[in-house]
């Protein structure tokens, strides 16, 4: 087993957020914000390969965040030890029907008759579903479901970006039946073939390694398209997403800050114009905390 170093040091409320989102909008995976209790402070923490890298990472951030804590905490840690420590910070999460339980809650905890069960496990790199990104989009696939109850064998469900298949897996657990999710990440897919296995009782999506053109590549559409992807990434790319949805389909934009929802909205909105003429759309947008979703509803 590796060893590897871990820097920690709390950090004040006001601070969380705004660490929270840049660390999503980099897309890193070394740093990250913890806090196991309501009421105990956040910490932030970082893993690193070693002290050389750790130094170098703290200095990068400090750039950003000069207010950053002086003293931070150096640690040594191996793969086993991060991994069980991550446990501590994972918690259940529902929404109507839909249940997200901890893998290793599975025996502890019993989800209520009918229940739609996606178990999880924690890992550093895709999630666990916790983000408010990702339950900006369940609760957008939860909305469907309602919406179209008779339907849920017949339409094609695309999970853009797929990560570790939450939503993936999410929607199998609501009985779709034709779901497809992709990330341009291989180790992501990986991880989507682990938490398959880890849910035997769902029908295994179709997961795949493509980035969003390949991904809608040969003319795929879905009904539903679910695509928690970044600002950055969504508007210079929109054009397969906006292809991808079949006539009279929805599209579900997440990962997108509350300060950037009119940019992505005028900009999709834009697209849809050129790129979908015959289409009518209606736009809808929720908000998560600092996060938001955009809506688009074809007819």
């Amino acid at each position: 087993m590796s060893n590897q170093v871990e820097l920690r040091a709390s950090i004040p409320e006001e601070m969380a957020d705004p660490l929270e989102d840049y660390f999503c909008e980099t897309e890193s995976q070394c740093w990250g914000i913890m806090q196991k209790e309501i009421t105990d402070p956040y910490e932030l923490f970082g893993i690193f390969p070693d002290e050389a890298t750790a130094s170098a990472a703290l200095a990068v951030l400090r750039k950003d965040f000069k207010s950053l804590p002086a003293d931070f905490e150096l640690s040594e840690i191996v793969d086993a030890d991060w991994q069980n420590a991550y446990k501590e910070f994972v918690k259940p999460w529902s929404d109507r029907q839909l249940h997200w339980i901890p893998l290793w809650e599975r025996k502890n905890l019993t989800a209520p008759k009918g229940s739609a069960v996606v178990y999880l496990d924690a890992g550093m790199a895709f999630g666990t579903g916790a983000h408010e990104t990702t339950r900006l989009c369940a609760r957008r696939l939860l909305d469907y479901r309602e919406a179209h109850p008779d339907a849920l064998e017949t339409h094609d469900l695309i999970d853009a970006g797929c990560g570790s298949g939450v939503l993936a897996l999410s929607a199998s657990a609501l009985d779709f039946q034709r779901v497809y999710g992709f990330d341009f990440d291989p180790e992501a897919i990986t991880v989507c073939h682990s938490n398959s296995v880890e849910n035997a009782h769902l029908d295994k999506p179709e997961f795949a390694v493509a980035d969003l053109e390949k991904g809608f590549a040969g003319d795929r559409q879905g009904d539903l398209v679910l695509a928690n992807i970044q600002t950055d990434v969504l508007i210079p790319h929109c054009d397969p997403l906006i292809k991808g949805v079949k006539a009279g389909g929805t599209l579900a934009l997440s990962g997108i800050l509350t300060k950037e929802l009119d940019q992505v909205r005028t900009h999709f909105a834009e697209q849809f114009s050129t790129l979908r003429p015959e289409a009518k759309i209606a736009i809808d947008s929720r908000k998560d905390g600092e996060w938001g979703d955009l809506l688009f509803t074809l007819s």
